[in-house]
């Protein structure tokens, strides 16, 4: 019984010092690093295209010249390249 008592403040322990441990990080922690507003920001599952006129398109996966399908706009462009 004892060495459950202990083994229960043991745990009570390391959980206390690792929650006082995340409160010092502000935002969100993945890995234990910390993220910067310019991890949330910069796009890493779509490859992003600006068009001429400044229109933004969203593309998943390898970028075909034809069709392919904008994920920013829910349609099938085309695309051609110069």
């Amino acid at each position: 019984m004892e060495i459950l008592k202990l083994l229960i403040r043991v745990m009570t322990f390391l959980l206390s010092i690792v929650t006082i441990q995340n409160c010092e990080n502000e935002g969100w922690v993945v890995g234990n690093l910390p993220l910067s507003p310019q991890d949330t920001l910069t796009n890493t599952v779509f490859i992003e295209i600006v068009d001429a006129d400044s229109t933004m398109h969203w593309y998943h996966g390898k970028i075909y010249e034809y069709s392919n399908w904008c994920y920013n706009h829910n349609e099938w462009e085309d695309i051609r390249i110069k």
